[in-house]
């Protein structure tokens, strides 16, 4: 059975395309005219192109900037203020003047730190040497007793001998006597027992000393025990002192 061919209108046949229709091709279909003619769009815009995105191009220039952006470049071109140059200076010389005084400050800490080290390797030997003041009072007290009843001659030039060299080895490493017989009593190296008063001095002057004292280079590791002997001062008598 033969098909008719569909006709206009007017009673013209309308004849089908020889050629398949393309999937997805917009040249052919329902609801398009036949032939596959394509109208451009109007004012130049392709079909299926996005419309503009705004108004006129001044519009696009200025008012399409968000408003954090519009602010960030006011701000780049408003002129920074002028600096204050007395309040800059003012601070630059506090700043000056700190660093200064820390300087002090740490060369000070420098010199008391080093004084201490000094004075620490100076005086190590202090406490030996007051160990060791004793040992030598009572060689000396040995001395004195050994020659009491005449026979003890030579116990006393052996004990004369190891007390020589006991201060020696003291002076060694800076140990030295208190000055004493026929000194100027000075309260600092000299602590009096007793005392009598003389024509023979103008001062206060030590005339016998009890037991020896000792510096450790410029301390004193004890002072020396002696008598005093003070001037007669107006016909007047001095009080003796009694140990």
């Amino acid at each position: 059975m033969s098909e008719h061919p569909r006709r206009t209108a007017d009673g013209r046949a309308i004849h089908a395309s020889s050629h398949p229709a393309v999937p997805g091709d917009r040249s052919s279909g329902p609801g398009r005219p036949a032939g596959g003619t394509h109208q451009p769009a109007t004012g130049g815009q392709h079909a299926g192109d996005p419309p503009p995105a705004g108004g006129d191009e001044s519009a696009g220039m200025t008012g399409g900037l968000s408003p954090d952006v519009a602010d960030s470049t006011a701000m780049v071109t408003a002129a920074p203020p002028a600096p204050d140059v007395e309040a800059l200076r003012r601070e630059l010389a506090e700043r000056n003047d700190q660093l200064l005084r820390l300087a002090a400050d740490f060369e000070n800490f420098r010199r008391r730190k080093a004084q201490e080290l000094a004075d620490r390797s100076r005086y190590a030997s202090e406490e030996a040497a007051l160990a060791l003041l004793p040992v030598l009072d009572n060689l000396r007290r040995a001395i004195g007793h050994s020659g009491a009843d005449g026979n003890g001659q030579q116990l006393q030039d052996g004990l004369r001998m190891v007390v020589a060299q006991f201060e020696q080895a003291l002076a060694t490493v800076g140990v030295e006597p208190v000055e004493t017989v026929g000194a100027p009593f000075d309260p600092a190296v000299h602590e009096a027992i007793g005392g009598e008063e003389s024509d023979a001095v103008s001062e206060d002057t030590v005339i016998a000393e009890l037991q020896p004292g000792y510096r450790l280079h410029d301390r004193l590791l004890r002072p020396a025990l002696v008598r005093v002997a003070h001037p007669r001062r107006g016909g007047e008598a001095v009080p003796e002192m009694e140990p």
